[in-house]
C-alpha cells in the first residue's frame, strides 16, 4: 500500500510540474504576443538586443510612464496608502498651474441640508477641474495614462484630473 501511495504522489508531483511548465510557456507566448502587438515598445526580444545598442528607453510610452522616475513608497498596507514620487514632471506641473491659475475658485463643502456647495472656514483652498475639451491635450492625455497604469483604473473610469492650491498658511482638514 505505501509503495502505491508513493508512486501515485510522484505521479502526481510529475503531472503537476509538467502543468506548470506548460503554463509558463503559454503565459510567455502571451506576453511575447502582447509586446508585438505595441509595436515599437520594449520587448523581451528588444531588450536583449541592448548589447547591441539598441535603447529600450527610446520607447514612448515608457518615457510617458516616467519609467525609472516615479518611486513608490508604501505607507500602509490596510488600509492602501501608496505615495509615488516623482508622479509629475516639472514641466507637467508648470503646465497644470498655467491652465488651471485662470479658473481657480474658492472650493466648497456640501452643505448637508441642501446638498448644495457652500464656503467653508475649513476648506480654504482654491481648484478647478480639467474641461473636457483640455482631456484631449496631449499632455494631459500622458498624465491620465500614467495615472490609469499606476492605479489600474482604465482612464474612462477616471475622472477629470483636479487641480488643488493651497497657500502656505492654509491647511486642509
Amino acid at each position: 500500500m505505501a509503495a502505491f501511495a508513493m508512486r501515485f504522489f510522484f505521479a502526481l508531483l510529475a503531472f503537476v510540474t509538467v502543468g506548470m511548465i506548460i503554463g509558463a510557456f503559454i503565459q510567455l507566448t502571451f506576453i511575447r504576443k502582447l509586446e508585438e502587438s505595441y509595436g515599437d515598445g520594449p520587448s523581451l526580444t528588444r531588450i536583449r538586443g541592448l548589447s547591441r545598442g539598441i535603447s529600450h528607453w527610446e520607447d514612448k510610452e515608457a518615457a510617458m510612464l516616467r519609467l525609472g522616475y516615479v518611486k513608490p513608497e508604501i505607507v500602509s498596507w490596510s488600509p492602501r496608502v501608496v505615495v509615488f514620487h516623482n508622479f509629475l514632471s516639472a514641466e507637467e506641473c508648470d503646465y497644470l498651474r498655467a491652465i488651471a491659475k485662470p479658473r481657480l475658485q474658492v472650493s466648497t463643502v456640501v452643505d448637508t441640508k441642501t446638498g448644495k456647495g457652500v464656503k467653508s472656514t475649513l476648506r480654504t483652498s482654491s481648484g478647478m477641474f480639467v474641461s473636457v475639451e483640455e482631456r484631449m491635450y496631449p499632455m494631459i492625455q500622458a498624465i491620465e495614462k500614467r495615472i490609469s497604469v499606476y492605479s489600474q483604473v482604465p482612464v474612462e473610469n477616471g475622472e477629470r484630473i483636479q487641480v488643488l492650491r493651497l497657500t502656505s498658511a492654509e491647511a486642509q482638514v
